[in-house]
């Protein structure tokens, strides 16, 4: 139970003004735009009761964690439920071969005038009981592709259709097993957008959507085939290059935040400018996902100090 009434009134007066926001940008208030359009009047106001308060109740609220969560929860039950599925199915499969009856035999053992119909029933009643297992067995075939179509999407931002931040842990454990001894020819880069806040206050929540799918977009064009992009949070992006040189990296680093400073993305007659800021890790013998990301944010932090659009590396 909340009892702070004064904190209660400032966090219904903040609702009232991003309900406000929302409406001026002609924004319909769906739960993401409205959570992102609340906390950053929430961050804005510097209140340290109401920060306090949203920390504690953060889970009223909906995130992008929270969807993911939710999505990793339903292929694990969909997964479970096949499984039970599949099992129930065997079991009857089982039961339905050792009860089998030999209507041949029984025929030749039977007096027929005591058996009109009965073995027309029998037969009838074994050929459905093995159709439907039949029709079971391709209904299980087709869910478990459905579930590996699922589990795939899974790792997959659902905004952006690039990768998501649970592909890329994924994906980096797997680099990194190689490098436990030795250093690899990997460079972890993390990409951020320039001055996004700016345009989500400037053309609205839905302009900022249509800014990091085109980004995403843009990323896959200016990268080597067969790269992934992973979506790490908010506006920022990873890219992991493996097996190249560091003149290769940089190159690589520098094309990409040139072609997005060169690009054009129109929304409702404007042209949204977009530049992108670069940090680079390059891989040591015994690094972590953890570690390269560290060290890959302070590059980033370098760059946006040195006045965005460029990249810093360690």
């Amino acid at each position: 139970m909340i009892k702070n009434s004064s904190v209660i009134e400032s966090i219904c007066e903040l609702g009232d003004e991003t309900f406000a926001k929302l409406k001026s940008l002609n924004v319909p208030p769906y739960p993401k735009y409205y959570y992102e359009t609340f906390m950053d009047g929430l961050y804005a106001s510097k209140d340290q009761e109401m920060l306090e308060l949203s920390k504690k109740y953060s889970y009223l609220f909906s995130s992008n964690t929270s969807h993911e969560t939710i999505a990793e929860n339903s292929v694990s039950l969909a997964k479970e439920s096949l499984l039970k599925f599949q099992e129930s199915n065997t079991t009857i499969r089982q039961i339905s071969e050792e009860n089998a009856v030999d209507l041949a035999l029984l025929k030749n053992q039977t007096n027929p005038s005591q058996a009109t119909g009965l073995f027309s029933l029998f037969s009838t009643f074994q050929d459905q009981v093995l159709k439907e297992l039949q029709n079971a067995e391709e209904i299980i075939t087709s869910l478990r592709r459905e579930i590996e179509i699922l589990e795939r999407e899974s790792n997959i931002d659902s905004l952006t259709k690039a990768y998501n931040k649970k592909a890329l842990f994924i994906d980096l454990e797997e680099m990194l097993g190689f490098g436990k001894e030795k250093d690899l020819d990997l460079y972890f880069i993390l990409f951020d957008a320039d001055d996004f806040k700016t345009i989500n206050e400037n053309f609205g929540h839905i302009a900022g959507d249509k800014t990091l799918i085109y980004l995403a977009k843009l990323l896959q064009t200016a990268l080597r085939r067969g790269t992934r992009i992973y979506r790490f949070g908010g506006q920022s992006f990873v890219v992991i290059l493996n097996r190249i040189e560091r003149e290769d990296a940089q190159k690589t680093v520098q094309r990409v935040l040139h072609d997005t400073s060169e690009s054009k993305l129109f929304y409702k007659g404007n042209n949204i400018r977009l530049t992108l800021s670069g940090g680079i890790a390059a891989h040591r013998c015994g690094d972590t996902a953890q570690s390269l990301i560290d060290r890959a944010e302070k590059s980033l932090n370098r760059a946006k100090s040195d006045g965005k659009n460029c990249f810093r590396e360690e």
